[in-house]
């Protein structure tokens, strides 16, 4: 592996019209990707001419590239052969015009000379999950630290290399990809570290809003190697950013820092290594050394577990298309949660300028490569200008803080069959009331859907007997038990805050929707019932407006699992769905969290639930019929260890939910044709 080689290569969006690698340098190496068949024939390449378009410099010793191969058109074959076995090579041309292909063997399976993957003509098997917290492997009933279950993956890959029927063709990892809120002590001390190496600076950000400041003072920005470790959540509270997340001590804040993270992530570098030692952190600087030690004591374990797992994880990613959707701890927890959240992030300069540094990241590292069409030259250039400019230029940061918040193509579709939506549920969301829970999708964001749907079917046999598949990061059937109660305390708040009395309190102290706001956030309150409208407009779009019958949800976000069948009815539609949930893949709850998730799950057993609305007139009332699906091999119906998603499909039809935990598996069994449910009980 070249020494230049900062992380990948990943394999990202592969169609039969192109296949997409993505990969990080410290250098701007002239790279082309070549796909080549079993037999050793160049099947396609990328264009050299092209490199310009498809290497991008974000940092001093930081070049991303998302290498894009067509079809070799010499050999008059305008596609990627279906259900074949193909491989990639990287090869670097030097100023000489020598070639020298990069060396991946490490990353082959069995006895493979590169890379490999395949295009199917139908889907049989995927992966999905979500939430890879470094330190959060843990498993809360043995105190045994667990491996990130994305790992389990590439033992899948290792079984199955040579099989189509039972090797997984995509990899959808649906949101937390990283942890920028909740940082380990010892990760963000080597992040910090490494983000000024690959930027080739130390970066500021600014602390009070500059349009017409030119020169920049230390007391208009703030430079984040000057805090302490554990200290920067008394910088975010001290500086007004509106931040809410309660594990924010070591909150990513600089580019550099999102762009180390996702390298680290990524699992190239073995030489990037947490700082273990507490002796040298405590040379570095910490705050509260008694807090930070009780914290550093419980990450040690599970981050080394994590770290073990890391080369795996490049192995897989190298060998599977991955596609990747950002949910809010990519960029902080409770992100866009409600309106109030918003308007005090955004009207922080400090707090506008992290998450526009989490947003070019995520651009960087992850969205790109789900659809390079996806992104304007605009936008690359508003990043691109600002990761490049060492001085601060207060036109090019509030350009670059604008265009990032505002950019609403994060959304994309894959054109499998059955075909998949990715939907962006966290910058497109609509707030009726600035306190309350929103509807996770605009009306701008719902005729987006309608209009990819439309696109999907004017390029494939889509009829009415299809089955997408709709990657929603938080459940859009949750899980009722927990929903009810969150549903409960909202309308207790908000009972409570309809009382004059506390309303004119609110209203004098400047604290006005202060108790909602409190247990929005308390609650987590961001499923999609916690705004019934927003729910029922998704759900109407997809069955009136779409005309589709029958779908199936992947989700993670809750850090459990559980598989679940519903039908909800509107008028003379029918929508019948599967709500398939994995999560985490690091982020395990604690023990007294891991009981009550199993009493509840337990509690729920053999009873239907019904959501409703209660309108007035028969045409307007809609209702939603949930039942969990029963697993084959175990009781529980909620999972609450580490786990990765395997779903099997047959005929285009979801057949099968298997939650990957190591040495054991949880298989949920799907039937192949359309749902039916004996619904029996009812709860309102």
């Amino acid at each position: 592996m070249t020494t230049k080689l900062l992380a990948g290569p990943i394999l990202r969006r592969t169609t039969t019209h192109r296949v997409c690698v993505w990969l990080a340098t410290t250098d701007p190496l002239l790279l082309q990707l070549t796909i080549t068949a079993d037999d050793g024939s160049i099947v396609g390449k990328s264009n050299l001419q092209n490199i310009t378009q498809q290497r991008i410099q974000i940092g001093k010793n930081l070049w991303v590239y998302l290498l894009q191969a067509f079809p070799n058109m010499d050999t008059n074959i305008s596609y990627f052969a279906l259900d074949t076995l193909l491989y990639y090579r990287l090869d670097e041309t030097d100023e000489q015009g020598s070639i020298t292909p990069l060396d991946l063997t490490d990353l082959a399976y069995g006895s493979y000379p590169y890379p490999s993957f395949f295009i199917p003509t139908q889907l049989k098997q995927l992966l999905h999950g979500s939430c890879r917290k470094p330190h959060g492997g843990f498993n809360s009933k043995t105190q045994i630290a667990m491996p990130d279950a994305l790992s389990h993956g590439h033992v899948l890959l290792e079984k199955t290399y040579d099989n189509f029927d039972l090797r997984p063709a995509i990899l959808l990892l649906t949101g937390d990809q990283i942890y920028a809120d909740d940082v380990a002590l010892s990760l963000l001390a080597m992040l910090r570290q490494e983000s000024v190496v690959i930027t080739g600076k130390q970066e500021t950000l600014p602390l009070v809003d500059n349009i017409n400041t030119f020169n920049s003072t230390e007391n208009t920005r703030l430079d984040p190697s000057r805090i302490p470790l554990h200290g920067r959540k008394e910088t975010l509270k001290t500086h007004k950013t509106g931040f809410s997340s309660g594990e924010s001590e070591n909150h990513l804040f600089t580019f550099g820092e999102f762009a180390a993270h996702y390298l680290y992530a990524f699992g190239n570098q073995p030489a990037w290594e947490p700082i273990w030692d507490w002796d040298e952190l405590d040379s570095i600087g910490i705050k509260d050394q008694k807090q930070a030690k009780t914290a550093w004591d419980a990450q040690q374990i599970p981050l080394k577990s994590y770290h073990k797992t890391l080369p795996m994880i490049r192995k897989l990613m190298a060998n599977i298309v991955t596609y990747m959707i950002f949910d809010d701890h990519d960029v902080s927890d409770d992100w866009n949660i409600n309106g109030n959240w918003y308007d005090n992030v955004r009207d922080s300069p400090l707090g506008r300028r992290i998450v526009a540094n989490a947003l070019a990241s995520y651009w960087a590292f992850q969205g790109w490569g789900n659809d390079p069409d996806n992104f304007d030259k605009d936008l690359i250039l508003t990043i691109t200008q600002q990761l490049n400019d060492d001085e601060n230029d207060a036109d090019i940061g509030d350009r670059y803080d604008l265009h990032t918040w505002k950019s609403r193509g994060w959304g994309f579709t894959i054109p499998t069959e059955p075909p998949i939506i990715i939907m962006d549920s966290r910058t497109q969301r609509q707030y009726e009331n600035k306190y309350y829970p929103a509807q996770l999708l605009d009306r701008y964001a719902l005729d987006w859907l309608r209009i990819e749907w439309a696109k999907l079917k004017t390029g494939q046999d889509i009829n009415q007997n299809t089955c997408p598949i709709i990657i929603a990061t938080t459940p859009v059937i949750g899980f009722s038990t927990i929903e009810f109660f969150q549903q409960l305390g909202l309308w207790l708040a908000g009972l409570i805050e309809s009382i004059p009395q506390i309303a004119m309190l609110e209203e004098l102290t400047n604290h006005k929707g202060f108790l909602i706001n409190w247990l929005v956030d308390a609650l987590d309150a961001e499923s999609w019932s916690s705004n019934k409208l927003g729910f029922f407009n998704l759900m109407d779009v997809l069955s009136r407006r779409m005309g589709i019958k029958r779908c199936l949800f992947l989700s993670g976000d809750v850090h459990y699992a559980f598989t679940a069948e519903a039908e909800f009815k509107y008028q003379n539609n029918i929508l019948r769905c599967y709500q398939l949930t994995s999560s985490a893949l690091s982020n395990e709850p604690d023990a007294k969290q891991s009981k009550l998730l199993n009493d509840a799950g337990n509690l729920t057993h053999d009873i239907k639930i019904t959501h409703r609305n209660w309108a007035l007139l028969p045409q307007n009332r809609w209702s939603t019929k949930v039942q969990l699906v029963e697993a084959e091999n175990t009781k529980p119906h909620l999972i609450s260890i580490c786990n990765l998603g395997l779903v099997g499909f047959k005929n285009g039809l979801p057949s099968s939910h298997t939650l990957l935990t190591g040495d054991d598996y949880v298989v949920y069994p799907l039937p192949e044709q359309e749902i039916q449910i004996d619904y029996g009980i009812t709860l309102p």
